[in-house]
């Protein structure tokens, strides 16, 4: 486009639609094809010549790890999404601890849960672990005391908390008797992690997959996965064993 409505385009820059292993990161070969126009390889030299940049595609080929994340990722999206639907309360549902999270990270997951389905590897935007610990004074251990309810962080029950560090790590948690940061702390109530996400089961491999050591580290590559934790393995293993509901 620039090539016939600009008289001085720049340089081509064919390096925008390369994904990091020097494929095309797109979910199909239509979708991979639409930014590009065939022509000879001499006037590509022509062009380079006179514009410079490049480099050279002399195919469109799909790269397939990256198609193997963007499934990875588009199907924990949606399934995260339909858990939260389903799991999430006013209150503190089948608890009685408040599990606060910080604002910021709230809103970068709501932001990537409520996105379409992505079809492009440079889309992905998981909103990382849960930053937690910036709502905790480093040097005291104790909660910065300038925080405020819905600007600084939010209550969720400890069904949605296990989900969120099941899929995405991060913490600590922060549990509380009310949703005050300032109120009483509440031991954590373990036992209420999700059935869906047992580590054992019918349900390991669903686990594993939802899991921000898959997804994220590593991109959706179940052979990586298994090198790093195990065949079998739902990397689960850092989470606490279940303790009993405090009385």
């Amino acid at each position: 486009v620039k090539l016939t409505t600009m008289s001085h385009p720049g340089p081509l820059d064919n390096f925008e639609y390369l994904c990091p292993h020097r494929l095309l990161g797109r979910v199909s070969a239509e979708m991979a094809a639409e930014p590009f126009i065939p022509i000879s390889r001499s006037m590509f030299q022509s062009l380079v010549h006179k514009y410079g940049g490049g480099p050279l595609m002399d195919s469109l080929e799909i790269c397939t790890k990256c198609q193997a994340h963007l499934r990875a990722y588009n199907d924990r999206k949606q399934a995260e999404y339909d858990l939260v639907s389903k799991y999430d309360t006013k209150d503190t549902g089948d608890g009685r601890g408040w599990y606060l999270v910080d604002a910021l990270w709230v809103n970068k997951w709501k932001r990537y849960v409520r996105a379409d389905h992505v079809t492009d590897i440079r889309d992905i935007c998981h909103p990382g672990p849960v930053t937690n610990s910036r709502l905790i004074d480093p040097k005291t251990g104790a909660p910065k005391s300038t925080l405020k309810v819905r600007t600084d962080y939010i209550g969720v029950n400890a069904r949605v908390w296990w989900l969120f560090t099941h899929v995405h790590g991060g913490g600590p948690d922060i549990c509380r008797d009310e949703l005050d940061i300032f109120s009483a702390e509440y031991r954590v109530e373990t036992q209420l992690q999700l059935e869906e996400l047992k580590m054992t089961g019918a349900t390991s491999d669903f686990a594993r997959r939802m899991s921000h050591q898959f997804v994220d580290e590593c991109k959706g590559d179940m052979e990586l996965f298994e090198r790093r934790y195990g065949a079998g393995a739902t990397a689960d293993a850092e989470m606490p064993e279940a303790s009993q509901d405090p009385t």
